[in-house]
């Protein structure tokens, strides 16, 4: 199973010590010579000046827009963020109040009526005709050239916007630093390392678990922890498959991620038995993330969904 569409489906796909979040200080202002030309999945754009007016559309786009100082004048919110964005990244809104728009389907017409001077499309599917739809409202930068649909790595995603930006540097640096803020809780925490994970999505009783390239196996093995025999064996381009009640003992782990859309974790296992019946559930090495913060990681989103979960992790494999 590739891919799943649908309202909930697509938000699956999408989905995959404290330590104060790296991307929390302002970046400092850069000159670029405009115009600039980037390369994504789907071509090159070339962007003729500075953008003022930027539209995101990617689950995790307006994150990396708003970390290197711009504030959009529209986002599309995949999640259903009322601001557009998750609390991790509101702050860098402030009073702006920036069109919000959600759902599976984008809105062209609302696009437009932001009158965009940039639209950035980094997080998606890939998709050529909407790309092309998009390119001829304003210059729109796609999915990273070689990247999974609406699974780009989030260091390609920063850098791409930024140079999109005119802030290349700024995105260089905003990588870097959220890769050592990885790094520092990888080494201060050496139990993590050669452990196992497994992330699944249930909704409805129907469990989904997380492809190697899923955006938050991908944040995990950053923190030294490896795959599960069953996730390693998954072709690369797919990112997540649903798995039958029979299959689910074979993706057990020391260490269990589950995102529940909005269940709590007792309706989740009354749901699901199989589930409920996992080692890694029974030994309390489950954890129900609490929102979608490494769904779609970002330099915002990163610090502050490892930072709720370190407690978490630190017990299970002590």
């Amino acid at each position: 199973m590739k891919r799943l569409l649908g309202a909930a489906a697509l938000v699956l796909v999408l989905a995959g010590c404290s330590t104060a979040s790296p991307a929390a200080e302002q970046p400092a202002a850069t000159t670029a010579t405009f115009p600039v030309t980037v390369t994504h999945s789907l071509g090159s754009t070339t962007v003729p000046a500075a953008p003022t007016r930027v539209v995101t559309l990617g689950p995790s786009d307006a994150d990396a827009v708003l970390a290197l100082g711009v504030v959009p004048v529209a986002i599309h919110s995949r999640y259903g963020f009322e601001r557009g964005v998750g609390p991790w990244a509101e702050a860098k809104i402030g009073t702006a109040t920036p069109a919000v728009t959600g759902g599976r389907e984008l809105s062209y017409e609302a696009i437009a009526a932001a009158r965009p001077d940039l639209i950035v499309n980094v997080a998606s599917g890939g998709d050529r005709t909407e790309y092309d739809t998009l390119s001829r409202i304003a210059p729109t930068i796609a999915l990273p050239a070689g990247a999974q649909p609406y699974s780009p790595r989030w260091q390609d995603s920063t850098r791409l916007i930024a140079q999109a930006l005119g802030k290349q540097a700024d995105g260089d640096r905003l990588v870097a630093d959220t890769e050592a803020y990885l790094q520092r809780t990888a080494a201060g925490n050496p139990a993590f390392a050669g452990k196992t994970v497994t992330y699944l999505d249930v909704v409805s009783g129907e469990s989904y678990v997380g492809g190697k390239e899923a955006t938050v196996v991908a944040t995990m093995r950053e923190l030294g922890f490896v795959n599960t025999p069953y996730v390693e064996a998954m072709p690369a381009s797919e990112t997540q498959s649903a798995v039958s009640a029979e299959l689910l003992p074979r993706i057990d782990a020391d260490v269990l991620l589950i995102y529940g859309f909005g269940a709590s974790r007792e309706e989740v296992l009354a749901g699901n038995v199989g589930l409920a019946n996992l080692t890694a559930v029974k030994n309390g090495h489950a954890y129900f993330l609490p929102d979608l913060a490494l769904s779609a990681p970002s330099v915002l989103s990163i610090p502050h969904g490892v930072d709720a979960m370190l407690p978490f992790l630190r017990t299970a494999t002590g």
